[in-house]
């Protein structure tokens, strides 16, 4: 049996709501130089920064603010509040931005920091740095919020000003720059209340980690062992797929009435109706049906199966995720596997991994979705979107994969920067990061030391099986879009599901819309009569003709590292084409969809 780089152990309990006691906001407004090539540079103008020094023993809670014009002048600002044997958080939304801006990288250098740690994906960006006169970590705020800053002040009642930036004053620039990080501040303060008053968690990095803290602090009741047997992991990373997103028709509909409805809270719900692997018993090969069906009865499993099915149930890894019919070979959980069962789907099983199962997740989710609903009661949007948030970013948590760096060497003269590499002779590419001072190569994604991807598996596998239900309830024919926990569906889709609208509890489905008109372009590409959705494309974009666009390109850490110096932020105009062909299924002539079948002797990706 081969191991991963992990020692086997048992998740341990939280123990503390230990906060951050020293914090600062920041934001920044620019100044633009349009370039030659077309690009926009970002020069900073002003800024404002506060550090909050939440009260603690005998130090009274204390702000002090800041309106810079200088990246020196914060930077100068920073250090004053930088301590030995203490961490400073400092956060910002669209932290790569106002990081940049300020030439953090620069300054951290000059002051002598070293990274200890640098993680940057999405709306996700971490920053840990430390140096001889103590530690920094930077946070972006959507590590938490995934929102505008608009959203958030009016969750909060602390409305954003209107402004405009090519008529404004400075004054008025300045004034504009304070209230967004008002905004930021007071929208923390509730955020750590809110974590304080319940007893809910410490607050972490991420959203993820807190609600990973959360469930350790006071809803783990079953012990979780993890373990580190290479071959059954990898079976559950195949097993591990996400959401269902198809569409069933494509086309403009008009002759009826339309409704998008929701499930409300998809994956707490199937969390917490459902037993989930909790330790590792044993792998096996080639074992016989009956055998396999015996010991399903007892326990949670993850296998790599021969199905034949007529139905479009199950999920297979394509360039996208598809759901097929025919025969072929899959790696499922246990739902999709008894369904399999139950349904005579199941030919022959190529290996198994089995796992003792409890229900691990109910007194969590009651305990969040209970406090859900008394803020709704008592009108409390913030802490309701809080609740929303543990309640859905824990599962994923189990199913996290980390990339391991490697420090080889120090360059004290280099540029801060991200390199790829090819190497003659060799496939693949090296990945090479300068920073300050030292350099990194990217040597592999390995498992996080608290990951368990047969849960996450288990919970999505629970989701697309529950929303499978729904449309086997709908009717074929009822329903022409899916999207992880929505349907888009006809009256007759709507009478037929009347049993299940409830929007007061886990699992009941809510109408979120009700249209004449459905225009279903492709994945996350829909038109209704209120709203148009295109995946990608932004709000401000500019349509130049059917399926082009011209939008700005706000690059990330990785695309500013990419450019010629970490310390310039320039925004690109791109024209995005949308190809809009349809990939998961056989598009017929009336614009309705058929699923693909497959044989076994089928091998994936498949390119059709």
């Amino acid at each position: 049996m081969s191991s991963i780089k992990r020692r086997p152990h048992t998740l341990k309990r939280e123990k503390t709501l230990a906060m951050p006691r020293h914090l600062i906001f920041f934001d920044t407004e620019t100044k633009q130089e349009i370039l030659p090539n077309g690009e926009i540079r970002q020069y900073l103008k002003l800024g404002w920064a506060c550090y909050w020094r939440r009260a603690y023993g005998r130090n009274r809670e204390q702000f002090v603010w800041l309106n810079f014009y200088s990246s020196r002048d914060f930077w100068q600002f920073v250090a004053e509040h930088t301590e030995p044997k203490r961490k400073l958080w400092v956060l910002a939304r669209n932290l790569v931005f106002d990081f940049t801006i300020t030439k953090g990288w620069k300054y951290l250098r000059k002051s002598g920091f070293k990274l200890k740690f640098f993680h940057s994906t999405g709306t996700c960006s971490i920053i840990s740095v430390k140096s001889k006169g103590g530690s920094i970590v930077f946070l972006d705020i959507m590590n938490w919020f995934v929102e505008s800053l608009e959203k958030t002040g009016q969750r909060i009642g602390m409305p954003k000003i209107k402004i405009d930036f090519e008529t404004c004053s400075d004054s008025e620039l300045n004034i504009y720059g304070k209230r967004d990080v008002e905004i930021e501040l007071e929208n923390f303060k509730r955020f750590i209340k809110f974590l304080e008053d319940n007893s809910v968690a410490r607050l972490c990095y991420t959203r993820a980690s807190t609600a990973m803290a959360a469930y350790l602090l006071g809803h783990y009741h079953k012990k979780i062992y993890i373990h580190n047997n290479k071959e059954a992991i990898d079976l559950e990373r195949k097993s591990y797929r996400g959401g269902r997103t198809e569409c069933f028709c494509l086309g403009e509909f008009e002759d009826d009435n339309y409704f998008i409805v929701d499930v409300n809270s998809l994956y707490p719900f199937v969390m917490r109706n459902n037993r989930y692997p909790v330790k590792y018993k044993k792998i096996l090969n080639h074992i016989t049906l009956a055998d396999f069906t015996s010991e399903l009865a007892t326990s949670q499993a993850t296998a790599e199966v021969l199905i034949d099915t007529d139905e479009p149930v199950y999920a297979v890894k394509h360039d996208r995720t598809i759901f097929p019919i025919g025969r072929f070979w899959v790696t499922l959980t246990t739902p999709e596997l008894k369904y399999a069962i139950k349904h005579n789907h199941l030919v022959k099983i190529k290996q198994a991994v089995f796992y003792r199962g409890a229900n691990i997740f109910k007194t969590y989710v009651d305990r969040f979705y209970g406090l859900r609903q008394r803020f709704k009661a008592e009108n409390n949007p913030e802490y309701i979107e809080l609740c929303k948030k543990l309640l859905n970013s824990l599962y994923g948590k189990f199913g996290q994969k980390a990339e391991e760096w490697r420090k080889i060497g120090n360059c004290p003269d280099e540029p801060d920067r991200v390199e790829i590499c090819f190497q003659v002779g060799y496939s693949g590419v090296k990945h090479i990061r300068y920073l300050l001072g030292e350099i990194f190569e990217l040597v592999g994604y390995d498992e996080c030391f608290n990951s368990f991807p047969a849960i996450a598996a288990h919970v999505a596998a629970y989701g697309r099986l529950y929303l499978f239900d729904l449309m086997k309830i709908t009717g074929e024919g009822n329903y022409f879009y899916c999207d992880t926990d929505s349907l888009i569906i006809n009256e007759t889709g709507l009478l037929n599901l009347q049993s299940q609208i409830d929007d007061s509890i886990l699992g009941g489905l809510k109408i979120e819309e009700t249209t004449n008109r459905v225009v279903i372009r492709g994945l996350k590409d829909y038109s209704t009569d209120s709203k148009t959705v295109i995946k990608g494309i932004r709000k401000n974009a500019v349509r130049l003709s059917e399926g082009v666009y011209e939008q700005q390109q706000w690059p990330s850490f990785k695309g500013v590292l990419r450019g010629n110096d970490a310390n310039v932020y320039k925004i690109h105009k791109i024209i995005k084409h949308l190809h809009r062909e349809y990939t998961k299924g056989t598009v017929n002539e009336d614009g309705s969809i058929s699923p693909f079948v497959l044989d076994e002797t089928a091998v994936l990706p498949l390119r059709f």
